[in-house]
């Protein structure tokens, strides 16, 4: 698969849009499940990054099995098994879909765009996801899952799975995201076309500011919450 096009030529047409989950298609508690995993263990600042890769780098068959997996950062291995069971529990029906992310969904695929998703999620979520989202999860044509891949944005490996395994050129790909450290510029680094979803903007305020200044490259397009995404792709020209 070619995933740079020299001198901006592709040697195929198909296109694709690939769409963040949290915070881009649905909404969930305000804490993620790695914050939450390391108060749960009393694990010292700077911890959660730790945590994070063990719940969503890791495809577990359940709460058993990361309690397991989560004993290597507890000092004495000690996880309280039950507390683990209710967050995975509650993860499961968690999401909540974003008003508009249907509608930028099904537009991208009236405009011909295969869709993907690329996303940082474990498995209780994403089923949560799939729960609350069905018409979403109806038309995505492949899933590039931090928990099925084993690695976390902003690790191009994540992105070039998705771009595999929708058979698309890096060049005739759009990534639409709200983070732009870890959904717009892994992205752009790529070549990969972005529209930022600028619906927490006092989260990207640096980044805001670093694009202003032009000290980093700007999104092709920016928008204040998904419901523009399907103006800006249809504004888009190939």
């Amino acid at each position: 698969m070619l995933l740079f096009c020299p001198g901006g030529e592709s040697m195929g047409r198909k296109r694709a849009v690939l769409f963040d989950l949290g915070a881009t298609l649905v909404t969930g508690p305000s804490s993620a499940p790695a914050a939450q995993v390391a108060r749960m263990l009393d694990l010292p600042a700077g911890e959660e990054r730790r945590v994070a890769e063990v719940l969503l780098c890791r495809n577990y068959p359940g709460p058993a099995e990361v309690c397991c997996a989560l004993a290597g950062l507890v000092p004495g291995g000690q996880v309280r098994e039950e507390e683990v069971c209710r967050l995975w529990v509650e993860q499961e029906s968690a999401a909540v879909e974003i008003p508009g992310a249907t509608e930028a969904v099904v537009r991208a695929k009236e405009l011909g765009y295969a869709v993907g998703l690329v996303s940082d999620i474990w498995a209780p979520y994403y089923r949560a996801f799939l729960h609350a989202c069905p018409e979403i999860a109806s038309r995505v044509d492949f899933a590039a899952l931090s928990f099925r891949v084993g690695k976390r944005k902003p690790a191009p490996q994540i992105f070039l799975a998705a771009l595999e395994g929708l058979g698309v050129d890096s060049c005739h790909a759009i990534m639409v995201g709200d983070t732009y450290d870890r959904d717009i510029l892994p992205a752009k680094k790529l070549g990969l076309r972005t529209i930022w979803v600028l619906c927490r903007p006092e989260r990207e305020y640096r980044a805001a500011a670093a694009v202003l200044m032009e000290n980093w490259p700007r999104p092709d397009r920016i928008v204040a919450h998904i419901g523009e995404v399907p103006g800006a792709l249809a504004e888009l020209t190939w």
